[in-house]
């Protein structure tokens, strides 16, 4: 079912409940809540990394409108192509590992050979793929292979195979590939990075998403980064992608597809931190090195300038024009259906960016904004994350405990919790712009409140604890 869209600035003031940012901005607040309203973006999070430290971070909106499920520092949502870079990590560290070249052969690694229709004697290599000049084509099969309903059915070996041999059951030579000699066009592929995550599986003897798991988040504390919606044990630590229509927003089911190495990728803010600052220290995260600084240089350095002049190996370079001027930013973009995602990184100043979206519309303007802030903010010399603080799940603690009925409500509404140990707490009613309509202080399970004075329409309830929201929702007043 539809719901009725309403303001985001009315949600900042109950959902911002994570006090861990070193450096609150009222003023960066109201200005990322303006621009999710005008790009429609129900839920954001947000980061800065700076001198090896986290000097920003912070989380607006939902991330699930129906639920009115707050989006937190904690909340993954999938990233989209900004996994392409984690992909190209997997495949450096092969090459770093000597397990292949660079310029190598690709036919040499796989089961059968992929060639190029009618440049079958020119070979496609590693690096091809990971500048996007292999002559690999994003086909209309790629549809074959979504879930709308979850995680993909077919293994990524499946998918290639249908793609990618003559006898696949999606192969073709007109839709799957440019008529052009591989290593002398660009053309952005999704496809090209998903073989690219298969050779890492036969090379590496293991599962894309295992190898990943055991060679880049763990080292990373990236505990809550995943593939797989499966590796999740509670779906409420995933932001539901969004669309919005008809001045509406409607929650979008959680989806999987079979390439999943180009975009599948899920994760939050708490842990990109970790990846971000890793990269920022020539790849050491405390006594774990993902990458040696030469091999991070090398996708840091332009690849194929005549052909395309921003590409490096899977990071590309990017001009924004911020208040400061025009700055050109290492790092990728993503967009996938009902998500919008961005991470850069500025190595002159040692920082980095990241802003992750469930709405469909960009978020750059919420990067840039970023990138002025980040630049007036100094390293506190706290150094790295602890990895034991990326254990915990800042969701609510009660996470709707509460029986609220009836809504719709006449004249009188009843807050009801069961299951939970009774402590003060406080129940905010607000109008969609976040004025305070109503505050009701409480320390039992139980409270009924005449709402008779209030209009027909939508309002939000917030419940608190100490200042902490534990949980909101909607009330609507229907008499």
């Amino acid at each position: 079912m539809k719901k009725t869209v309403f303001l985001l600035v009315a949600i900042i003031f109950s959902l911002n409940i994570i006090a861990q940012n070193p450096n609150p901005s009222s003023t960066i607040d109201a200005e990322v809540a303006n621009i999710m309203n005008t790009q429609h973006l129900p839920g954001v999070s947000t980061l800065i990394v700076k001198g090896g430290e986290i000097v920003w971070i912070e989380s607006y909106g939902y991330a699930n409108t129906d639920l009115a499920t707050p989006f937190t520092d904690t909340t993954s949502l999938m990233i989209a192509s900004i996994s392409k870079v984690f992909t190209g990590i997997a495949l450096m560290q092969l090459y770093e590992n000597g397990s292949i070249g660079l310029d190598d052969d690709i036919n040499d690694y796989l089961p059968f050979d992929i060639n190029i229709p009618d440049y079958e004697s020119y070979p496609i290599t590693f690096r091809m793929l990971l500048t996007h000049t292999s002559s690999i084509k994003d086909g209309d099969a790629m549809d074959n292979y979504y879930n709308l309903n979850g995680d993909p059915t077919i293994s990524l070996a499946d998918c290639i195979e249908r793609y990618f041999m003559l006898t696949g059951s999606d192969y073709s030579s007109t839709d799957n590939f440019l008529n052009n000699q591989p290593g002398t066009i660009f053309e952005y592929s999704n496809m090209a990075t998903a073989l690219d995550g298969y050779l890492v599986e036969l090379i590496s003897g293991m599962s894309f998403s295992q190898y990943c798991n055991d060679n880049i988040f763990n080292p990373l504390c990236m505990d809550n980064t995943h593939w797989y919606l499966s590796e999740y044990q509670n779906m409420n630590m995933l932001a539901n992608p969004h669309d919005y229509y008809s001045s509406q927003y409607e929650p979008i089911d959680h989806y999987g597809f079979a390439d999943y190495p180009d975009g599948m990728l899920h994760a939050n803010v708490t842990d990109l931190a970790n990846f971000m600052i890793t990269i920022l220290q020539d790849g050491i995260f405390h006594s774990n090195t993902l990458l040696s600084a030469s091999t991070l240089n090398d996708m840091f350095t332009l690849q194929v300038p005549t052909i395309d002049p921003t590409q490096g190996l899977q990071f590309y370079k990017e001009t924004f024009n911020v208040s400061s001027g025009s700055i050109s930013l290492w790092g990728h973009s993503g967009g996938e259906y009902g998500v919008s995602t961005e991470m850069y990184f500025d190595q002159n100043n040692d920082m980095g960016i990241a802003v992750l979206a469930n709405g469909e519309n960009e978020a750059t303007q919420i990067l840039k904004l970023l990138y002025d802030y980040g630049l007036t903010l100094s390293p506190s010399g706290i150094g790295n994350p602890d990895c034991n603080s990326t254990n915990v799940i800042d969701t609510p603690k009660y996470l709707f405990l509460y029986n609220v009925y009836p809504n719709p409500a006449k004249d009188i509404v009843t807050f009801k919790a069961d299951n939970l140990n009774i402590v003060q707490h406080d129940i905010v009613i607000s109008d969609i712009t976040g004025n305070q309509l109503m505050l009701f202080e409480k320390n039992d399970s139980e409270i009924t409140i005449d709402v008779s004075n209030l209009s027909d329409g939508f309002y939000f309830y917030a419940i608190k604890e100490s200042n902490n929201v534990i949980e909101t929702g909607k009330l609507i007043i229907n008499k």
